[in-house]
């Protein structure tokens, strides 16, 4: 937003700016929650403001509301985030959920923090972001199911190795965050590496100043160096990160977080489900059938789905559980049946 005039303020501009921001919002939307994302104490300078808001009970016409009370020369939606100048600096709200607030403001605060702890987790085969922490459940590369893990951000520091009274405490210099975020007894700077990221992940976090001045920091600190995973490399599968990943998994819903275990055991039985049901039905099966190609042949398996080819069946059952409880001849004599009345 150079082009409206924002530049980056000394801390007690953007500290004064930022109450205010906080000040008008809260008299405009009196019931809804906004916070300053935590940075630390002796930071001198800010490039913009980042505020959380909470989105869930927002009215629908909150951005005018916004434009009218700030009157920004510029207001820019980019998914989440509404940014706008106000008194010379650039002021960013992140849109968040009612129920991830608080987890959002843990893993947005002190710069790069939540970046770096989520490397912690991406070896552990999670995902740590601003919505919580969550496993991704794949089938050789394809993800067939995100599960939840937890929002409970002294849960999910536990389980990355981190100290939660310590974080709550603050920090004062940029040092002391990367010493934090060092702490775990799961640290490697191997991990960090750019090279041993994979593309998407080197090229964005070379841009963050914060992340190189980690990589800068940590360089001549080998006594950090308190873990050891199978493989440094995050993008490249080996049957050793496979099985490091598959005990992880295990520790996390059989041992330390039980009431994800359903949610986790439900998704495998689905997909267990589907991978069953794919072998006695499918497009090559189907098309071999009725001789239906493409866009057909699409529209008609899409059909059969629809109303189980108006058989009756147990309304409990979805399509693929249904199938797999018939006979391959069976199938082939709903499927010639469906035909005759398709269309």
């Amino acid at each position: 937003m150079k082009h409206v005039g924002v530049t980056r303020q000394p801390a007690a501009d953007y500290a004064a700016i930022t109450a205010a921001t906080i000040d008008k919002l809260r008299a405009l939307f009196p019931a809804i929650r906004c916070q300053p994302i935590l940075a630390y104490g002796q930071k001198d300078t800010f490039g913009d403001s980042d505020i959380l808001i909470e989105s869930t009970h927002l009215p629908a016409d909150w951005i005018e509301q916004v434009k009218a009370a700030f009157a920004p020369q510029d207001l820019i939606v980019n998914g989440d985030v509404v940014s706008f100048d106000f008194r010379s600096m650039q002021i960013d709200l992140i849109t968040t959920p009612a129920e991830e607030m608080a987890f959002a403001a843990s893993y947005y605060a002190f710069n790069d923090l939540g970046n770096l702890m989520g490397r912690i987790a991406h070896k552990m085969g999670l995902k740590y972001g601003h919505d919580g922490l969550w496993k991704l459940l794949r089938d050789n590369d394809q993800v067939f199911a995100e599960i939840l893990i937890t929002r409970d951000v002294a849960k999910t520091f536990a389980l990355l190795g981190y100290d939660h009274a310590r974080y709550l405490a603050g920090f004062e210099t940029l040092d002391e965050v990367f010493r934090f975020a060092a702490s775990t007894p799961y640290f490697h700077r191997q991990i960090y590496l750019l090279d041993n990221r994979n593309a998407a992940s080197r090229v964005r976090d070379a841009k963050r100043p914060s992340y190189t001045a980690f990589l800068a920091w940590i360089e001549d600190k080998p006594e950090l160096d308190r873990y050891t995973w199978s493989a440094w490399d995050g993008g490249r599968s080996s049957p050793e990160r496979e099985r490091e990943r598959a005990d992880w998994e295990q520790r996390i819903f059989n041992d330390i977080f039980l009431e994800a275990r359903p949610q986790y055991l439900k998704a495998i039985e689905e997909h267990d489900t589907h991978k069953r049901a794919k072998l006695v039905w499918n497009g090559t099966l189907v098309a071999a059938q009725t001789g239906y190609q493409g866009r057909e042949l699409g529209e008609f398996m899409a059909a059969c789905r629809a109303n189980f080819m108006n058989v009756p069946h147990d309304p409990a059952l979805s399509f693929e559980q249904w199938v797999l409880s018939l006979a391959p001849e069976d199938i082939v004599n709903h499927v010639d049946a469906f035909r005759q009345t398709w269309r």
